[in-house]
């Protein structure tokens, strides 16, 4: 890597540490329902839903890798005849390391409960309001024994050659801090016409509602008379808070004929003053009447091009994506996009009838 890119790499990894960071984004949006919305809890037919999406980036410059999966089911009946209760659960790991010395990382785990509102008594129209509650904990994994506490950036880069603060250490040979978040979701889902499968969905989630508290890796450095001299910028390590994260996503499910359905989607992520939106078009094709061959293009707005490839086998649903980085980007990540893999397997669990014996007449 040239000496530039590499002073640019290691910038981005310093703020990356003292800047409030932006959630995590995926491409496979509605592969990771629970991540999407807490309101997608239990809004699927089945029994219970396993699921699971990696994605990986910029492997030649600090190979970020984010793991997910989740299982939620619906459990029990509502206050209603037609309602019901969903449960589940999802775990997000989130990985980016700068060559073999240094790696950030980040995990959540969370269980999320939604109630989902029946307009109607044969459930086309639903209303359900979804909550979340988990807990993030993000470390910095030191393995180099090498490793400078103390940072500088090239003053070609506007560093000015001035410390970015020395890195919380441990004992255990990094810095550990956690908060725990509250996030809340709606969601309406409508069957649009019945006998063709047209389905509308649409919702909007609020993620890190309470405001949690998020501690900075990297302890702010300052001169003899107490004044901050760091050229990241000014903060408080101590005084630090996750501002909400909003989910806005749509989706329609068209026949088109009696082997083609056009699925076009749209996710909209606004994070830490950064807003970003995902245009997508699928198309889906029954080869037969248990496989769905799926494919699709997509857009995120000042970042990327996408490519959809998806397929259906009965109960399981897998799909590949790849971004093409459209933005500077490219430049430092040598022309690699993103790729994300992603499958969902759905149970069906039936429930034994119950034969109730009939005593018939011979004569009859």
């Amino acid at each position: 890597m040239r000496p530039s890119l590499y002073l640019l790499a290691v910038l981005s990894f310093c703020c990356s540490l003292a800047v409030k960071a932006q959630d995590t984004h995926f491409t496979l949006h509605d592969y990771n329902p629970l991540w999407l919305n807490p309101a997608q809890t239990g809004a699927f037919s089945g029994s219970v839903r396993l699921g699971g999406i990696y994605r990986g980036q910029w492997y030649t410059l600090n190979g970020l890798s984010t793991p997910s999966a989740y299982v939620d089911a619906p459990v029990i009946r509502g206050l209603r005849r037609y309602d019901w209760i969903g449960v589940g659960a999802n775990l997000i790991n989130d990985k980016a390391g700068m060559g073999a010395d240094l790696g950030l990382q980040s995990n959540y785990f969370g269980f999320s409960a939604a109630y989902h509102l029946a307009l109607d008594n044969n459930r086309r129209n639903v209303v359900t309001l979804g909550a979340q509650y988990g807990s993030t904990t993000y470390s910095l994994d030191v393995n180099g024994i090498n490793l400078l506490q103390q940072l500088t950036i090239d003053p070609a880069l506007g560093g000015g050659g001035l410390s970015q603060g020395e890195i919380r250490m441990q004992e255990s040979g990094g810095a550990n801090e956690s908060y725990n978040n509250i996030n809340a979701g709606l969601m309406l889902r409508s069957v649009l016409d019945p006998g063709k499968g047209n389905l509308l969905e649409a919702g909007v989630a609020v993620l890190h509602l309470n405001n949690p508290k998020q501690n900075s890796l990297i302890a702010v450095a300052t001169d003899s008379m107490g004044i901050d001299s760091t050229t990241v910028g000014n903060f408080d390590p101590d005084d630090r808070r996750r501002k909400p994260t909003i989910h806005g996503h749509a989706r329609l499910d068209l026949e088109m004929s009696d082997s083609w359905r056009f699925q076009p989607s749209i996710f909209a992520q606004h994070s830490a003053s950064v807003t970003s939106v995902s245009v997508q078009a699928w198309g889906s094709h029954a080869l037969k009447p248990d496989i769905t061959l799926r494919l699709g293009l997509g857009y995120r707005t000042g970042d990327a091009a996408q490519v959809l490839v998806g397929l259906d086998y009965e109960q399981l649903r897998a799909a590949l994506s790849y971004d093409i980085t459209l933005s500077q980007a490219r430049v430092i990540d040598n022309y690699q996009g993103a790729f994300e893999l992603s499958a969902q397997y759905i149970i069906n669990i039936y429930k034994k009838p119950t034969v109730v014996p009939t005593m018939l007449c011979p004569k009859i």
